[in-house]
Formats: structure tokens, C-alpha cells, sequence
């Protein structure tokens, strides 16, 4: 199938009346209470679990041990859930201890936001890129936190079907099935000058916005006074969605601006994010937990664009840019990665500076990533290949209804992937490299077992998990 070419902290689920808060916690409560009751509250035994800063209760504890033994004994990852899944029938357990026990404090939280978003009773802030239990007294047993995990639960064979995926052009050439590719871009100049890589993710949220059924856009915008440095954003407006636009290499949890969604009522939205973020949301939607709250994800989620990622960077890493082109950080008013680092400044000036260089200040959670093309996105996009144009796979029936629509309604213009053959070549070679050597993220050593080796060089920082090349006594690097 190829498209016919036309020359903070969040509040608590909520439905379309955008109920209050108190009757959201009522609403969850009642959601709950059958789960909830079937458990002894009570009856936490005080184990600790070596190098753990909690307390685990024998239930939490049998799931761990459950869980480590599916993960390392060769289990296929996608019989990992079965560790929580059969805890939670006998009448659940304390997710959020096994979360942060076995994610987070492990060193192998990603950052992607999915548990902080999805927890239906706000036990979760987001600070420093990861979840913190501030109020894990609030859990509820649910265990929508860990079905949400992208680290946890790497795999669900189900999602295929689950999200009407087009049957694929070819055979998976290491970056997920897909229908078909092209070049596409907006045809609205405006929409070309904000963009970074030709309008296309713009266009196409703003061609649903304004004919079509979307009532919001969750994507990254950036903070007022610091042009660089990605914050999550609810767009309703074009106003909104144009002032967000082009990319950022800061990390923006994008999916946090999810919890506002329910909390206003807005739907149906779209959702923008990098890789770990789409698997984030996919796993929100595809939840086995009967909830309303990922009842809501699935319902009200109508269109998912993942943007094509090699890493992020960390906040530190525009003050070091700075230091390498010689300019205070406040200057730098747009950064394009190109085979070399593209700044541009705020007047108008254009510096470079060394890819290779940059790249030591990599956000360290980006190098357990094994997914450069978004593959389990509606829509992959991303500027490489044709100049001013966006690289553009379309992998399922909601993707192609998107694209189409646009095409059909003169919003975007596409030409067919041949025009540049680079493009599909630097794609394939990019998404290898995620993947070369790298093992799933559940399976890395963990944070102290990383130090204790001393291999925390972005290049090296995968290579001591399962799967990995001989270790040598010195660093690769």
C-alpha cells in the first residue's frame, strides 16, 4: 500500500465531563476495590532485599525472585509478565516496591515516564529522568506501573495485532515491520520555516487538529528562558503546536503531559515521542490490567508518530556545546544533528562542532536503547536522506489513515523513497548500531556491577551484558 499523491505532578483518570479530583479518587477507588480487598495490607514482612532502600513484603519479594529467574534463565521475554501476572490473580502485590527495586534503583530505568503517567492514584513524581515513590503509601495494588515498563516488559506478542499493523513491505530489515516509506513534507511554508525536516509531523498534527478528529496533541515544546531544554506539552492550539515545533536533543518526557489529557477531558489526542516513549504508551494502551484508567489510554490514543532517535543528551551537554563553539548556551537557538553537530545561533549565525565529541555527553539511560526507528510507532519520521524532507514509514492502518488524510486534503506533498536511496541505507545502519551487541535493557548489569567495572564510556556501557564480546582487561574504547 503506498498513499495516492495529491500534486508535574499529574491528577487522577478522568472522562469527558473533566471531573474533579475528589471524584476521580472516588472513581479509582471504586475501579480498584475489588483488587485492593483481596489483599492483606498488613501483612509486609520486613524483608530486604540485598541493596534495596525498601522494605518488601514475601509477595513482592516471590515476584522478584520469579521474575530474575524467567529474565536470566533464557525465558522468551515475553513470558516475563507471567511473574507479576500470577501474583496479581492471587490477589496482587506491591508493584511499586518491585518497580523501584528492580528498575530504577538497579540503574535501568530508561526515563520514559510510562509508569509516573499511567499510576491511576499519583504515587509517582518524575525527577532527574526517573520515577520517585513519593507517596508509596497511596499504591493500590493495580500493578499498572510495571505493565507499563518498557524495561520489564520488553515484549508483547500481541501488540502486532493490537495496533492493525500494514502488512509489511519486506521483510524486517532491523527496524520494524512497516507498510511502505516515503519523503514527505508539509506544504505550508510556515509550517517548513518552524520545522526542522521538512513540516511533516506538524502538518499531519495539525491537519487532525483542524479537519479531523484530534482534540489534542501530547509532544515536547521547550522551557521559556532556555531554548534547549525540553519540557512536555498538552497542544490544543495551532498557536501551540507551532511553537513546539523542530527537535530538541535534550530529553522532553513527553507522555507526562498524558496525565493532563485525562485530567481535561481532552480526547481524542495524538501522541509525539521518541522510541522509549511510544513502547511506553503502546504498553499503557495493550494493559491486561482491567482498569479505567488504561482503559483510557487505549480509548482515547488515536495516533502515535515516534520521531527517529540515535540517543538524547543530557541537560550539562548544552553548557559543554557552549564551551566547544565558544558562545554562551543562552545563545544557541536551534541544534540539527548531520553527520556533525549544527548550531544555529540566535543571530542567525551557524557554527559546527564534532558529532563525536558531542556524543560523550549522551544521557546515559539512551545506551540501554535498542530502538533507533520508533518500531512500534503508528507513524516513524525523520530527517535523514532528502534535504528539507522527512524520512517517513508508515506501519499501520491508523498511520496510512493519517498520511493519507493530509495527502488527500493538500497538507503534505510525498516522493517516493528512491528519489534519495541514501536515505533508506543510513536508516538501516543507524538502527543496526542500536542493536549491535546490545542486549535487552533488563538483562545489562546493574548499576553497581557497571562501576565496579568502570566501563560507563557511552561506547563500551553495554558491551559486559548477556550476549556481549568477550571481555577483555582493557576497554575497547
Amino acid at each position: 500500500m503506498v498513499p495516492a499523491s495529491k500534486t508535574t505532578r499529574g491528577d487522577l483518570r478522568c472522562d469527558d465531563t473533566g471531573a474533579d479530583t475528589e471524584t476521580k479518587d472516588r472513581t479509582v477507588a471504586s475501579d480498584l476495590s475489588q483488587s485492593s480487598s483481596r489483599v492483606e495490607r498488613g501483612s509486609t514482612q520486613g524483608l530486604s532485599v540485598e541493596g534495596s532502600k525498601h522494605s518488601v513484603d514475601s509477595k513482592t519479594l516471590r515476584v522478584g525472585e520469579l521474575y530474575r529467574s524467567l529474565r536470566d534463565q533464557g525465558s522468551d521475554p515475553n513470558e516475563w509478565a507471567y511473574a507479576w501476572r500470577r501474583e496479581l490473580n492471587r490477589g496482587g502485590f506491591r508493584a511499586v516496591d518491585f518497580l523501584m527495586d528492580e528498575v530504577v534503583e538497579s540503574g535501568k530505568c530508561i526515563g520514559c515516564a510510562a509508569c509516573v503517567a499511567i499510576c491511576p492514584v499519583d504515587v509517582f513524581d518524575y525527577v532527574d529522568e526517573k520515577p520517585q515513590d513519593t507517596r508509596t503509601s497511596a499504591c493500590v495494588l493495580c500493578v499498572l506501573c510495571v505493565e507499563a515498563c518498557p524495561v520489564l516488559r520488553p515484549v508483547d506478542n500481541d501488540l502486532p495485532t493490537m495496533l492493525h499493523q500494514l502488512s509489511p513491505a519486506a521483510e524486517d530489515q532491523g527496524f520494524g515491520s512497516y507498510g511502505y516509506g516515503v519523503y514527505a513534507r508539509s506544504t505550508d511554508p510556515e509550517l517548513v520555516a518552524n520545522a526542522q525536516d521538512g513540516g511533516l509531523v506538524s502538518a499531519l498534527l495539525l491537519h487532525g487538529l483542524e479537519e479531523g478528529d484530534l482534540k489534542g496533541v501530547v509532544l515536547g515544546d521547550v522551557e521559556p528562558d532556555q531554548t534547549q531544554i525540553g519540557r512536555p506539552l498538552l497542544a490544543t492550539t495551532r498557536e501551540e503546536v507551532l511553537g513546539a515545533a523542530g527537535s530538541r536533543y535534550t530529553y522532553s518526557p513527553n507522555t507526562l503531559a498524558l496525565r493532563e489529557a485525562m485530567r481535561r477531558g481532552v480526547a481524542p489526542i495524538a501522541v509525539v515521542g521518541v522510541p522509549c516513549q511510544v513502547d511506553g504508551v503502546r504498553l499503557q494502551q495493550n494493559s491486561s490490567i482491567s482498569l479505567s484508567t488504561a482503559a483510557w489510554y487505549r480509548d482515547n490514543i488515536s495516533l502515535v508518530i515516534g520521531l527517529l532517535c540515535s540517543e538524547a543528551f543530557t541537560h550539562e551537554s548544552i553548557e559543554k556545546l557552549g564551551e566547544m563553539i565558544d558562545v554562551a548556551p543562552i545563545r544557541i537557538e536551534n541544534i540539527n544533528i548531520k553527520g556533525k553537530v549544527v548550531v544555529r545561533l540566535d543571530n542567525g549565525e551557524v557554527r559546527t562542532a564534532s558529532l563525536k565529541r558531542y556524543q560523550d555527553f549522551a544521557r546515559p539511560a539512551c545506551l540501554y536503547c535498542l530502538d533507533y526507528g520508533a518500531e512500534n510507532a503508528d507513524i516513524s519520521a525523520g530527517g535523514i536522506g532528502l534535504d528539507n524532507w522527512t524520512l517517513t514509514l508508515v506501519r499501520t492502518e491508523a498511520g496510512h489513515r493519517a498520511l493519507q488524510g493530509a495527502i488527500d486534503a493538500g497538507w503534505v506533498e510525498i516522493q517516493p523513497l528512491e528519489t534519495e536511496p541514501r536515505g533508506m541505507f543510513l536508516f538501516e545502519r543507524l538502527a543496526a548500531n542500536k542493536k549491535k551487541n546490545r542486549p535487552l535493557p533488563a538483562q545489562m548489569p546493574d548499576l553497581a556491577q557497571r562501576e565496579a567495572l568502570g566501563w560507563l564510556n557511552p561506547k563500551t556501557f553495554y558491551t559486559t551484558g548477556p550476549g556481549a564480546p568477550a571481555q577483555t582487561d582493557k576497554d575497547p574504547s
